[in-house]
């Protein structure tokens, strides 16, 4: 993984499983059908990228074309870049997803820097904020990628848990690094172990791990019982969490991070080998605090975080809107090019809009619901005053300019119209108003069954009191709210009753909140068009 999307993974396998909860353990544990990508550039070791440049320690040139490997990779007539058996030179290499969730987990776990804060930027890429394109020859490290990875070993510890499934094949290289890791990091929580020990030695596990890897595996598995993988995830997630301590400042987390070498010695030429770091969080990013609050399970915490970017410099008080970043007036250029714009402008402290909306959306996520609808009328598109947007509010933009730029006349303009990210989290904001957070689930008999949870304030409704909406793209719902109260909140409109006609065209009348079998199966696969749905 040399860039920074890994863990849209995890994104993309949740939303899945929110409409098909059914094929959890099929898609999991049970589908040998997944294969590794292999690549002719590979990262290089500390050893060969960690020196001196104008006599100052940096990392520098990380990735290179493995010219052997770019060699065979050419000579393959079928699947050129699927791994192989035997090292290279055997069948394509497939498994379950499981362990290729294991192969991402160790290998990020493993690339923690040396406070084990952040995940390092140990291949000349930072992650989604990537005008920090210069903080990797910095040794840069981000806490937001140490959330997500936090986010995967729960999502595992919890697959093995609700899936009780006896042993686990793993593939062999990734289960003797798993194992190792375990080792070293319980070593490291009882105190044998300082936290730069166990950087060095992680690292070390990490750089064999990919030489042995290089041309691919030897292609055998070993058996690890879902017990066996949970103990390893536990002591994994303990020692996660102690970074993420140290990226707290308060109730709001630091995001980025310069961990300069403070003592080191020569290995020859210019290289070098660092003996001591001095980590330095950079200004404040909204990026940490999304990360941050999709892991929170406690209305309590959310709400806390919540004031607290509310409280601080990313809070653009004349817009009432939230920055990328707060004023990097302090940060050397050397961070990258965000910081050679004009504050407000571009990626320095202008509200990049795709963050925002990821940030309203965890607000809606963690249950902030009156917050959300009080935000949405500032920070959504639609919302804005035409003359200040400056364009059509039909679309989005990049990035407004923020109340950090000299010119007032510019504030809350919007730049560079495009079909951008924030469109992606304005559709999931969409869906889960409309339908609630996890419309689909199981019940206790493992039938599919499908609940709206609408998350709508009375004033969406239209003066009849109804609200309608496409679900799954062409099934009609409308909601009937004649007072028009808000479906949250201490005295909510809530479902009282059902109606449609099934596949065969018969009427249906449903007088509680939940869809069961077989009419979710049958509005799923789309066989229902049209439903009313009646609050009181």
């Amino acid at each position: 993984m040399l860039f920074r999307s890994w863990h849209y993974n995890l994104d993309l396998l949740e939303s899945y499983l929110k409409v098909y909860p059914e094929n959890h353990k099929k898609i999991l544990f049970d589908d040998p059908v997944f294969t590794f990508f292999d690549n002719p550039y590979s990262v290089k070791p500390r050893n060969e990228k960690y020196l001196l440049y104008n006599g100052l320690p940096r990392q520098l040139h990380s990735v290179y074309l493995h010219q052997e490997k770019k060699e065979l990779l050419h000579k393959r007539k079928t699947d050129a870049h699927l791994a192989r058996k035997e090292y290279g030179r055997g069948d394509v290499y497939r498994t379950s997803l499981i362990n290729k969730l294991l192969c991402i987990l160790v290998n990020k776990f493993s690339s923690l820097d040396p406070l084990g804060t952040g995940i390092e930027m140990e291949s000349d890429k930072p992650n989604w904020f990537d005008s920090l394109n210069g903080l990797p020859a910095l040794f840069g490290s981000s806490s937001c990628e140490t959330f997500e990875l936090k986010r995967l070993a729960l999502f595992l510890k919890t697959s093995l848990k609700d899936i009780k499934v006896k042993k686990i094949p793993v593939t062999e290289e990734i289960c003797q690094l798993l194992k190792k890791l375990a080792k070293l990091t319980e070593e490291s929580l009882s105190g044998a172990m300082d936290d730069f020990s166990w950087w060095d030695k992680t690292h070390d596990l990490k750089e064999e791990f990919r030489r042995q890897t290089c041309f691919g595996v030897s292609g055998k598995e070993t058996l690890l019982t879902g017990e066996e993988i949970a103990r390893a995830l536990d002591l994994i997630l303990r020692k996660i969490e102690l970074g993420i301590r140290r990226a707290r400042n308060k109730n709001i987390y630091h995001g980025y991070f310069i961990n300069e070498v403070t003592s080191f010695k020569k290995l020859g030429g210019n290289i070098i080998k660092p003996l001591a770091f001095r980590q330095i969080p950079l200004p404040l990013f909204l990026e940490p605090q999304v990360h941050a609050m999709r892991l929170f399970r406690e209305y309590k915490k959310a709400k806390g975080l919540y004031l607290g970017v509310k409280n601080s410099s990313l809070y653009d008080k004349k817009l009432k809107m939230y920055k990328v970043t707060s004023s990097l007036k302090d940060m050397p250029e050397e961070i990258g090019r965000c910081r050679v714009f004009p504050p407000g402008w571009l990626e320095n402290e202008s509200v990049w809009l795709h963050m925002e909306y990821k940030y309203l959306l965890e607000i809606l996520n963690q249950g902030l619901y009156e917050e959300f609808f009080s935000e949405i009328k500032n920070v959504l598109v639609p919302f804005q005053n035409p003359q200040r947007y400056g364009r059509s509010t039909l679309e989005n933009s990049s990035f407004i300019v923020s109340s950090a730029f000299k010119d007032k006349k510019m504030h809350g303009n919007g730049f560079v119209a495009r079909l951008s990210g924030s469109t992606a989290e304005l559709l999931d904001i969409w869906l889960k108003m409309n339908a609630g957070l996890k419309p689909f689930f199981l019940n206790r008999q493992e039938r599919l069954n499908l609940e709206f949870k609408p998350i709508l304030a009375g004033w969406l409704f239209n003066k009849n009191g109804d609200y309608c909406f496409s679900f799954l793209s062409s099934i009609k719902i409308t909601y009937h709210n004649p007072a028009r109260i808000n479906t949250f909140g201490s005295k909510p409109a809530k479902i009282k009753r059902i109606e449609f006609k099934d596949k065969d065209g018969i009427n249906v009348n449903i007088t509680t909140s939940v869809i069961p079998h077989p009419y979710a199966e049958q509005i799923r696969s789309r066989q229902i068009k049209k439903i009313d749905i009646y609050l009181k």
